[in-house]
C-alpha cells in the first residue's frame, strides 16, 4: 500500500507543481493517531519550490483529500498524513482473496541472476548453532528473492584444502592409533595437542576407520587401504577417497574424515529443510589453476610484492587497513588467495549479484575481499556481505555451552532433534542476523503465546479448524467458496485493522528483499497472529448471522493466506491441525 500511495502522491505533485523525480518516503507515522501513512515530500519540495514546507503540505493535503483512496488527509508540521479509506481497504482485500499468493508477487528481479553463498562451514566438524542461523537466513533470503523474480543459485563453498584439513587428518590418525593401542609419534602428538580437533566426533570417525581396516592402516600402503575402504559399505559416500590418492596415513585419514563430515553436514542441512544448487570445492579451485591465474593477473598489474619471503597484496591502496599475505614464507597459499580466485570464478560464471553470508568473526575480512575485487575490475556493488552472529542456547534458565559430542560447542543437529526444524528456523530469524541471539529451549517447547512459532502456527491451525467446523455444521465450505463478495460486510474497526495488516504484508516482504533483513518476517507474523487471536476472542464467527459469518470467514481466509505465505517463505510448516 505504501507504493500505491507514493504513486498517487507522485502523480499529484507532477500535476500541481510540475515537479518530477523527488525521492521521498511514504511510511507509517510514529503516532498512529495521525493516520495509516505519512510522507516527508513537502520538505523536499520546499527546496525546489522555494516555499515553506507547511504551506506545501497544506496544499497537498487539500489536493489528495479528493482521492477515493483516502478517508482523511491532513498536514501536520510539514508532513502529509493519510488515513486510508475502508472502501479502498475492502477493495484491495477482495483482490487478495481472489488472487491468493499471487497478490503479493511482483517481478522486481526480472530474472536477475543472484548467487547466495551461505553456511560454507569447514568440513572438519559438525555444524553448530551459528552455522544453523546462517543456513536459515541464507535460505530465507533465497526464497524471498525467488518469490520476487530473481534467478537464485544457492551455493556452499567447501574449505577442503589447507592446514585445517591436515589437522583433521592428524586428529583422526591420533584417535585411530589410540583405538589400536599403537604408539603415537611424538611429532604427531605435539601437533594434535596444540592444534588438533578434540570433539568426540573425531573418535567416531576413527572408530569407523578402525572397524573397516583394523590394524592395517600403519602396516599397508595408503593405496591398498583405499582399495579396502572402497569395497566396504558405509552409510555415506566416499567421494573424496574415490577422487584422490592419499600419499600417507594422515592424508588418508583426512579424506575419510572429509567424506564422513560432509555426509553429516548434508544430513543436518536436510533436517533443516535447506538445500543447495551447487557445492564448490576449494581444493578443485586450486587444482584448476585459478589461484595461480589470479596471482599472475595481480603480478601483471604490479599489485603484489615480496617481503620476508612471503607474497603480499597491496590491499591498503584499495580501502583495506593494511596489505595482506597471499603466499606464506613456506610457500603455502593463504585462504585469502583461494577466496579471491573463488570470487573471480563466481564473476566469470555470470552472476549479476553475489550475496555472501559470513560468520561475525569475518568482519575484518570484508575490506580485503572488496579490495581484491576492485583490483580485478569487478564492480564494487557486485558483492554484498552480511554477517551472522552466534547463538546462545539456554535451558532451565542457564546457558548451555557445549555438546558432549562436539566438545566445545552445541551441535545444530541436537537442537533440531530436540525442538524440531520449525522452531529452529523461526526463532533463528527473530532478530537481525548481525546481533547475538538467545535461544530458550524451554520456551519453544511451550504450547502458549510465549512460544512465537506455536503462536503463529496455531493461528493458521485455528482458522483451518473454524473452516472445518463451518463445513460440518452448515455444508458451506470456506476452503472452496469464493468469499470475496462478502468482504463488504467487514465494517468493525478491528476488522478494518486486520485487513490493513494483511495488505501491508506486500510492502513488508519487498522491504525485506531490498534490505536483505529477514528478521522482520517472523515479527510481522507474530503481530498479525496477535491481532487475529485478539479479534477471534472478541467476535463470533460460528453462530453469528449468516451474512456476518461469511464476511468474517472472508477475513479469516485472508489472514490465513498471509500466515501461510509468510511461513512458507521462512521454510516453516503451516499446520491445519495442532
Amino acid at each position: 500500500m505504501r507504493r500505491e500511495v507514493k504513486k498517487v502522491v507522485e502523480d499529484r505533485i507532477k500535476e500541481a507543481f510540475k515537479v518530477d523525480g523527488i525521492n521521498f518516503k511514504v511510511e507509517e507515522p510514529r503516532d498512529p493517531s495521525l493516520g495509516d501513512l505519512a510522507t516527508n515530500v513537502s520538505f523536499l519540495l520546499a527546496k525546489t519550490l522555494k516555499r515553506n514546507p507547511n504551506d506545501i503540505a497544506q496544499d497537498l493535503a487539500r489536493i489528495l483529500s479528493e482521492d477515493s483512496m483516502f478517508e482523511e488527509v491532513s498536514a501536520v508540521r510539514g508532513f502529509v498524513n493519510f488515513k486510508l479509506s475502508p472502501l479502498f481497504i475492502r477493495s484491495r482485500f477482495r483482490d487478495l482473496l481472489k488472487e491468493g499468493e499471487g497478490f503479493f508477487k511482483e517481478d522486481v528481479g526480472k530474472g536477475t541472476s543472484v548467487q547466495v553463498e551461505f553456511v560454507s562451514a569447514n568440513p572438519t566438524g559438525p555444524l553448530h548453532l551459528g552455522h544453523g542461523r546462517g543456513a536459515v537466513v541464507g535460505d530465507t533470503l533465497a526464497r524471498l528473492l525467488e518469490f520476487f523474480g530473481f534467478k537464485v543459485t544457492r551455493e556452499y563453498y567447501i574449505n577442503d584444502a589447507g592446514r585445517q584439513v591436515f589437522l583433521l587428518g592428524v586428529s583422526v590418525f591420533v584417535k585411530y592409533l589410540e583405538l589400536q593401542n599403537e604408539e603415537i609419534p611424538k611429532s604427531i602428538q605435539e601437533i594434535y595437542d596444540q592444534e588438533g580437533y578434540k570433539g568426540e566426533y573425531i573418535t567416531d570417525i576413527a572408530k569407523s576407520l578402525s572397524e573397516a581396516v583394523g590394524s592395517s592402516l600403519t602396516s599397508q600402503k595408503p593405496e591398498e587401504i583405499k582399495k579396502v575402504l572402497l569395497e566396504k559399505d558405509f552409510p555415506f559416500p566416499l567421494e573424496y577417497l574415490k577422487k584422490y590418492d592419499p600419499k600417507d596415513e594422515i592424508e588418508l585419514c583426512s579424506l575419510f574424515g572429509l567424506d564422513m563430515m560432509m555426509a553429516e553436514i548434508r544430513r543436518t542441512l536436510s533436517k533443516m529443510n535447506v538445500s543447495f544448487d551447487s557445492w564448490v570445492s576449494e581444493r578443485e579451485i586450486r587444482e584448476r589453476g585459478l589461484v595461480e591465474e589470479v596471482l599472475n593477473i595481480l603480478k601483471e598489474k604490479d599489485l603484489v610484492y615480496e617481503k620476508e619471503g612471503a607474497l603480499w597484496l597491496k590491499t591498503s591502496e584499495f580501502g583495506d587497513s593494511k596489505d595482506r599475505v597471499l603466499v606464506k614464507s613456506d610457500g603455502e597459499l593463504t585462504y585469502f588467495a583461494s577466496d579471491i580466485a573463488y570470487h573471480l570464478d563466481k564473476f566469470r560464471r555470470g552472476f549479476q549479484k553475489v550475496i555472501d553470508l559470513w560468520g561475525a568473526d569475518h568482519h575484518g575480512y570484508i575490506p580485503r575481499v572488496k579490495a581484491s575485487l576492485k583490483m580485478l575490475d569487478i564492480p564494487e556493488d557486485w558483492l554484498e556481505v552480511y554477517l551472522i552472529q552466534m547463538v546462545k542456547l539456554f535451558r532451565d534458565g542457564k546457558e548451555v555451552k557445549m555438546s558432549k559430542r562436539a566438545g566445545n560447542f552445541v551441535l545444530l543437529e541436537e537442537l533440531i532433534d530436540e525442538v524440531g526444524q520449525d522452531a529452529v528456523r523461526f526463532v533463528f530469524l527473530t532478530k537481525r542476523s548481525d546481533t547475538p541471539l538467545d535461544f530458550d529451549v524451554d520456551k519453544v517447547k511451550e504450547k502458549s503465546s510465549d512460544n512465537p512459532v506455536y503462536y503463529v502456527q496455531y493461528a493458521h491451525a485455528r482458522i483451518s479448524g473454524v473452516f472445518r467446523e463451518v463445513k460440518s455444521r452448515t455444508g458451506f465450505d470456506p476452503e472452496r467458496e469464493d468469499l470475496s463478495p462478502f468482504v463488504d460486510g467487514l465494517k468493525e474497526e478491528a476488522e478494518v485493522k486486520l485487513m490493513k495488516k494483511c495488505l501491508t504484508f506486500k510492502d513488508e516482504i519487498l522491504d525485506i528483499v531490498l534490505s536483505k533483513d529477514p528478521h522482520h518476517l517472523p515479527n510481522f507474523l507474530i503481530d498479525l497472529a496477535s491481532d487475529f487471536h485478539n479479534y477471534y476472542n472478541h467476535y463470533r464467527v460460528l453462530g453469528s448471522e449468516e451474512s456476518i459469518m461469511r464476511a468474517r470467514l472472508s477475513l479469516l481466509k485472508g489472514v490465513r493466506e498471509v500466515i501461510r505465505l509468510g511461513l512458507k517463505l521462512m521454510g516453516v510448516s503451516a499446520p491445519d491441525r495442532m
